[in-house]
């Protein structure tokens, strides 16, 4: 549990800078350039975000999986896994600008916009690397470059804003963001590991990890697709400016999808570990978590809810009035998406991959109706609605499918108020004691000097 928590409170460092100077840098941008170009670069940020979707290959997950259960393998994993995403991301950046050469060739901000933020995707391959760090529990590693890197260029931004530069120069320092970021993952981790441990890229291994990860690359590419197609058909149904208005409203609502997605990191190399020696005890976290999830992303949506008006009208100012009414709608997507992550990587755990698939299939199906038919008369409302509604039919499916039998028992156990209470009381009883654990290592080594 203390290993867990503490690579938990390393992650939770890295969403919370992301989330409070990261929401503030995003809105002074949002701010300077106006809801129109931010549509624009939001249009080009959902088309790569899907096309680079594939570049990941679903191995995030695998990797993972198989460096903590084949740890004799590591550097054949790594280096057959890097090899796989640079290939891909090639392939995805290049297939990105195409799309946007024919569709938007009348407008070069679009070209620009997309030209740059596709070469996130080739960057992003270095990733890998953070995989085999989450497969050890050490994210700290990957984290704290991050997390400096990231504080740096926020304030750069910030500087950029303040002296007027034009919103490429602010595209390209977020550019520059991720190469300082994966060229310092990267050396710290040949430094350690060796070039050598590199060099073994392995086509036999390359074809296992892609027999194992195939429904999940399907399933992450449906995830992006439904995640992101709200946003690419607003732009093609409406205006770039309504586009950049429902944008600003959901950056501050997927901001929350952070919280489970750091507890799912953190705990996933614990939860196969857990079923292997001890299966009823690792039913029993999986039900804690869900419950967590549900009870507490509901807190989230309340609240947040209750504050979206006077929230959008402080980050966006007036040139975002509808910012508000979007944002108290989507924010209860927050539920379903919390439940979804919980109940997937359980999925995950138990090799059961195509129940995500088939429900992420049902999730975009919905999505996709309701928002050609709501679109063109309620613009971003009705992609807001369609998120919620998108991703409550996954978490129905999810438990539909569930081959394990264990599904609906979750869902009943999770709306047990008493047992959420007991839940939160363990975790902060947890909580307190890896704070007192990690306190008295601080004193022992401060008197050791």
């Amino acid at each position: 549990m203390h290993k867990i928590l503490q690579n938990s409170g390393w992650l939770l460092v890295d969403k919370l800078a992301r989330l409070f100077l990261g929401l503030f840098t995003m809105a002074m941008i949002a701010r300077y350039i106006g809801p129109g170009e931010f549509g624009i670069w939001n249009y080009s940020i959902a088309l790569t975000a899907i096309i680079g979707g594939i570049a990941v290959l679903g191995l995030d997950k695998i990797v993972v999986k198989e460096l903590v259960s084949a740890p004799e393998r590591r550097d054949e994993i790594i280096s057959t896994a890097l090899f796989m995403r640079m290939v891909a991301g090639i392939l995805s950046c290049t297939i990105c600008i195409g799309i946007t050469w024919f569709t938007r060739h009348h407008n070069p901000l679009y070209i620009w916009c997309t030209s740059i933020t596709a070469l996130n995707i080739l960057l992003q391959s270095f990733d890998v690397f953070d995989y085999y760090y989450q497969a050890h529990n050490q994210v700290q590693r990957v984290i704290i470059p991050k997390v400096t890197v990231f504080v740096l260029f926020c304030l750069i931004k910030i500087v950029c804003v303040r002296m007027n530069l034009s919103f490429l120069v602010i595209l390209w320092v977020s550019l520059a963001e991720l190469v300082v970021t994966y060229v310092l993952i990267s050396a710290y981790y040949i430094w350690h590991e060796g070039i050598t441990s590199l060099l073994k890229v392995r086509m036999q291994e390359a074809r296992y990890l892609f027999s194992q990860s195939w429904s999940l690359l399907f399933t992450g590419v449906l995830v992006l697709l439904y995640m992101k197609s709200d946003q690419l058909m607003l732009d093609i149904l409406t205006t770039p400016q309504q586009l950049g208005e429902y944008a600003a409203a959901a950056r501050i609502s997927e901001l929350w999808y952070a919280i489970p997605t750091v507890i799912a990191v953190a705990i996933l190399p614990n939860l196969i570990r857990k079923r292997q020696t001890n299966h009823g005890r690792y039913l029993e976290n999986v039900e804690k978590w869900i419950r967590l999830s549900m009870w507490g992303s509901t807190g989230i949506a309340v609240i947040m809810t209750t504050a979206s008006g006077w929230l959008t009208g402080i980050l966006y100012g007036s040139q975002y009035p509808h910012a508000g009414i979007i944002l108290s709608i989507h924010i209860w997507a927050n539920i379903p998406v919390f439940i979804c992550v919980a109940i997937m990587q359980y999925q995950i755990v138990e090799g059961n991959y195509n129940a995500n698939l088939y429900a992420t299939i049902a999730g975009i199906i919905a999505n996709l109706l309701i928002n050609l038919l709501l679109i063109p008369s309620l613009g971003g409302i009705a992609a807001a609605i369609a998120t919620v509604i998108s991703y409550t039919t996954v978490a129905t499916c999810l438990i539909m499918v569930d081959k394990t039998g264990q599904g609906k028992m979750f869902i009943i156990k999770m709306l047990n108020p008493g047992k959420a209470l007991a839940d939160i009381w363990q975790l902060h009883l947890a909580l307190k004691s890896s704070i007192e654990n990690l306190l008295s290592v601080i004193r022992q080594k401060s008197l050791s000097k």
